[in-house]
């Protein structure tokens, strides 16, 4: 007993001793001065008013880089006389229309709406392969519209209701309640022919017009901008002081929401205010510029290089699921739990994708679509746009309706942009030939392998890429194991 209580007492003393060293080790790298409890000097205030600052910055660039990108996407299209409640655009999203991890399989338009200006907003939708969401301006999910809608393809007529709204709503109308007076409809048009000319003439089917004033629906307009550079705005904006002056605007003129309190909270600490100017000076622009590179290079990290081995679709391969940890909860319609808000997951979707919806990557079989993803090879190694690699998808694959694969610029996020004119190789398009034994290769490199050149993407050396891998129409062998998909493997 004696022994044992002799042991106890070295263990504590020993333990006590350790303390006073990690800490003064720890107070070395914090360059701050106190005596007698106050600050000890100017350096030590700025040191500590900076570091306050620059945090709750950095925190703020990653909470509102949802509202940035969708503030990007409302002005990235008025170039082509798009218009909000007017005018909107569709795009077979090749790579010159740059838009965040867009697939290449099948057309979008895109109609942004100014509530404030109009009022309810209807949006009638025919019968037919449309299916379409809604989103505020803080890509907060709202609704959702076409086959996954009211109507499920059916036809159906939406209503976009403003904040604040206290008029009746229709019989025969599905409301949709935004939180923020701008907002974007993303709308697929899904034709399995693949042939755009019929994409787009649907599309022009559609019918927006204030409620209670049917007599405009003729008034809406689709531009097509196919063959038309669309630079996405927010790759100049996202490391620079653009970033804070943009979502000055914002804040200037949309609604207050009492749930972002917090958050509006971290922007008062950097001087944005609604209703107030914002001209931070020299020190604030350095760090809000600092700041932006940060949040930038935080998300970017979690994104390539995300710990959390919930993230692997197969344990023993490299390929990862989208969303994160699942879709998000139509409940609180944000990725987490009834909890919690989980903001590594928030930050790792909204990094590289735009657009928000409770089907969004369902994990069940079904009409919609599963997502896999992969930024590595079958070494572990980041694939590099200089080399050769194939991956072989077993046969028959488990998607009822088509399948495709898709390459992204690593830097852009956006569907790789080179001469060959694509950035897939996609069942209804390229049409990929079966092995012998059902499975299908598919090819990546600068060069395409001889003879294989419809199956193959091209990339580019000294850049990074990652790709996605599409399944409409998900089967069960993907969700009881029976399917596994192998690794990209680097080739000679």
């Amino acid at each position: 007993m004696q022994t044992k209580l002799k042991s106890i007492r070295n263990f504590c003393l020993a333990t006590l001793l350790t303390v006073p060293m990690a800490g003064a080790a720890m107070a070395e790298d914090i360059p701050y001065s106190f005596e007698r409890g106050f600050p000890a000097n100017a350096e030590t205030i700025k040191a500590a008013r900076d570091a306050t600052v620059l945090r709750r910055a950095i925190e703020a660039y990653k909470y509102f880089y949802p509202t940035v990108a969708t503030e990007a996407v409302i002005q990235q299209f008025a170039p082509f006389g798009a218009r909000p409640n007017e005018i909107g655009i569709i795009m077979p999203q090749d790579p010159e229309q740059q838009f965040s991890v867009a697939n290449q399989d099948t057309p979008y338009v895109i109609s942004v709406f100014d509530l404030k200006e109009s009022g309810p907003m209807v949006i009638e939708v025919p019968e037919g392969p449309y299916i379409g969401l809604l989103d505020d301006h803080n890509m907060e999910w709202f609704g959702d519209m076409g086959t996954i809608g009211s109507g499920k393809g059916k036809g159906e007529k939406n209503v976009l209701v403003p904040p604040g709204y206290k008029g009746e709503i229709p019989d025969g109308y599905t409301p949709h309640y935004s939180k923020t007076w701008k907002s974007v409809m993303a709308m697929r048009v899904v034709v399995q022919t693949g042939n755009y000319d019929e994409a787009v003439a649907l599309a022009r089917k559609l019918k927006v017009y204030p409620l209670g004033n049917s007599s405009e629906k003729s008034k809406y307009e689709i531009v097509d901008v196919k063959g038309k550079p669309a630079p996405l705005p927010m790759l100049s904006w996202e490391k620079s002081m653009d970033y804070w002056q943009q979502l000055h605007a914002v804040v200037d003129y949309e609604t207050i929401q009492n749930d972002r309190r917090f958050n509006m909270g971290l922007l008062d600490a950097i001087g944005m205010r609604k209703g107030e100017p914002f001209e931070p000076d020299e020190r604030m622009q350095t760090l809000l510029t600092k700041a932006a590179v940060m949040g930038w290079s935080e998300m970017n990290v979690n994104f390539f290089a995300n710990p959390r081995p919930e993230r692997l679709i197969w344990k023993d391969r490299h390929w990862e699921f989208i969303p994160l940890m699942g879709p998000l909860d139509p409940s609180t319609k944000d990725f987490g739990t009834s909890s919690y808000r989980d903001l590594s997951w928030n930050d790792h979707y909204f990094f590289m994708a735009w657009g928000t919806s409770a089907g969004i990557g369902r994990r069940e079989p079904g009409n919609g679509s599963l997502y896999f993803y992969t930024p590595r090879d079958a070494t572990g190694a980041y694939l590099d746009g200089a080399k050769n690699y194939k991956l072989s998808v077993p046969g028959p694959v488990p998607a009822k309706l088509f399948w495709s694969v898709t390459v992204y610029d690593s830097e852009t996020r956006t569907i790789i942009d080179t001469d060959q004119g694509r950035g897939a190789v996609r069942t209804m398009f390229e049409n990929p030939k079966a092995n012998a034994d059902g499975s299908f290769d598919v090819y990546f490199g600068p060069q395409a392998p001889k003879g294989k050149e419809n199956q193959w993407v091209k990339t580019i050396p000294g850049k990074g890429w990652f790709t996605f891998l599409r399944m409409y129409g998900p089967q069960e062998p993907i969700f009881d194991d029976s399917y596994v998909l192998p690794d990209i493997r680097p080739i000679e």
